[in-house]
């Protein structure tokens, strides 16, 4: 995999906790490693052995990025041809079919990633963010 993931889950759970903390990331702004490590996040979107339809990947992209990442300003359809072009997604030569690459199912960061349920960490943290956002607007219009 000539992917440029960190090598440690602390080292990747650090990279993706960083990025989550920005708003309105685009994926061409992000180093090789912070890209590489926002599309292994994303890749989660899809489950591992389960072929998805063209809309059906798309719908599953926007519900995962809209819940866990919507620190990103790049649209779904720039999200999953990025996933396809870095081998995170398959996509049949069709069109028609698209699975999570069994390189990226089996890579142990990924992993680690399922298993921990990361995600939901993300999602809390952005939560918490946003609270404290809504609470220096209120407190600076209270002021």
């Amino acid at each position: 995999m000539d992917k440029e993931l960190p090598t440690d889950f602390e080292q990747f759970v650090e990279t993706l906790t960083r990025l989550s903390s920005k708003n309105g990331l685009t994926l061409g702004r992000l180093s090789r490693q912070e890209l590489a490590v926002m599309l292994l996040y994303i890749s989660a979107a899809l489950k591992p052995g389960e072929r998805h339809s063209e809309r059906d990947a798309t719908a599953q992209l926007d519900q995962w990025k809209t819940q866990y990442a919507p620190m990103l300003r790049s649209d779904v359809v720039e999200l999953r041809r990025t996933l396809i072009d870095g081998h995170y997604w398959m996509r049949e030569p069709d069109g028609r079919g698209y699975e999570l690459d069994s390189a990226i199912s089996g890579h142990p960061l990924f992993i680690r990633l399922i298993e921990e349920r990361l995600q939901l960490r993300i999602a809390e943290q952005l939560l918490t963010a946003a609270r404290a956002r809504e609470e220096r607007k209120k407190a600076a219009l209270q002021g």
